[in-house]
């Protein structure tokens, strides 16, 4: 018998669909040397004087993205709609778990707004923000069922 996709149990830490596919992309971020690997200090600021936080922590690839999708946002002229930045890059497990990685701890996620969309609120993100997150690729929380997370945007979804 051979072992197909669904014959394969992942361990639990990488059970959700995006901890695996961030797991099969790039490996553990637990591992030594993930963070020199993967992890980077995107000083963002430097691109975008409007953005609330000059420094923030976030995987290499996910830089590029919202470095596109915020230079979107600007154009659009929707930035502003970003006020506080409340989690980027941080090694934990998922909220309400022991055991499942965060994809936060791949860098791979960024929460913002958090005091006007917490966990479980429809979010206030205007359609024209949710369009342009979506268009790059970044998935919004805002629109995940049963639960909502709309202060919560990642490159994968989950």
């Amino acid at each position: 018998m051979s072992n197909t996709p669904q014959d394969i149990t992942p361990p639990v830490e990488f059970s959700g669909e995006g901890q695996l596919l961030l797991y099969t992309r790039y490996g553990d971020p637990r591992d030594s040397g993930f963070e020199n690997k993967w992890i980077t200090s995107w000083h963002v600021q430097n691109r975008f004087p409007w953005f609330p936080q000059e420094n923030i922590m976030v995987h290499k690839h996910f830089k590029t993205i919202l470095e596109q999708a915020f230079a979107e946002l600007e154009l659009n002229g929707v930035h502003a709609e970003i006020k506080e930045i409340n989690e980027t890059y941080s090694l934990r497990t998922v909220k309400g778990s022991s055991e499942v990685l965060s994809v936060h701890s791949w860098g791979a996620a960024i929460d913002m707004n958090a005091t006007d969309n917490p966990l479980g609120s429809m979010g206030n993100w205007s359609q024209t923000f949710i369009d342009v997150m979506q268009r790059n690729e970044i998935h919004c929380g805002q629109l995940w069922l049963p639960r909502q997370d709309a202060m919560h945007f990642s490159m994968v979804n989950g």
